[in-house]
């Protein structure tokens, strides 16, 4: 794992890809993933297993993008109502090992610079009408609509420790009649039904849900919401 040395408390080693947030979207953004809400960006996400990328606003190269929160920070951008709290979390060492960074914050001549290179991606103008400072973005260049698999998370955050995303098929099969297994699949069964349980990434990560009473994430191990 990479050594990133020490992180001072204005800095956190969690990266947030938030499902929602105000504000427009880029019209390279399918329509029926712009129209969704936080949780069903969140429920594909658990479902597909995959982070999808898109060019942010002004750069012509798909990434997916995140947010580096300390806990004080992430209160501050839900306060803020900017960000909804919905989404997964990551760890930056290996968000820089597959790629990612950290960007940059700059006047719009350095600004010009970058994208006459081809990188500007990997910065944010800080001129008129460009305030963007308070999400402290990172970004991890992939694929454009296809973006990246999902191995693992740090956690999933939800604004409701109700929630649950939708079922998943499992591949496998019962008699719904007595609940026996099917291993031959459904044959000519007319009870025969399809074996659905939570998604993977739900069942094997903890879930953080935001309390916002108190400003912070309630923290549930791995199992804990099922």
């Amino acid at each position: 794992m990479l050594d990133l040395g020490v992180v001072g408390p204005a800095q956190s080693d969690y990266l947030y890809h938030f499902t929602g947030r105000t504000g427009s979207r880029p019209s390279c953004v399918p329509e029926e993933i712009r129209t969704m809400t936080a949780q069903q960006r969140l429920d594909a996400i658990l479902r597909e297993e995959r982070l999808r990328a898109y060019p942010p606003f002004g750069a012509g190269q798909a990434c997916i993008c995140f947010s580096e929160c300390p806990p004080a920070h992430l209160a501050h951008l839900i306060g803020l109502g900017r960000f909804k709290p919905w989404g997964v979390v990551a760890n930056r060492a290996p968000v820089i090992e597959l790629g990612g960074g950290a960007i940059a914050y700059v006047p719009d001549g350095v600004y010009a610079t970058f994208k006459n290179e081809g990188l500007e991606h990997w910065a944010v103008r800080t001129g008129v009408n460009s305030t963007w400072l308070h999400e402290r973005e990172w970004r991890l260049p992939s694929n454009e609509g296809t973006g990246r698999d999902v191995g693992s998370l740090v956690a999933i955050l939800v604004g409701d420790a109700t929630w649950r995303p939708s079922l998943v098929e499992t591949g496998g099969w019962v008699d719904r009649s007595t609940m026996e297994p099917l291993p031959g699949g459904p044959g000519d069964n007319p009870h025969a039904e399809q074996v659905k349980e939570l998604p993977r990434l739900w069942r094997q990560t903890p879930i953080w849900v935001w309390d916002d009473t108190r400003k912070t994430v309630v923290k549930y191990p791995v199992g804990k919401l099922l």
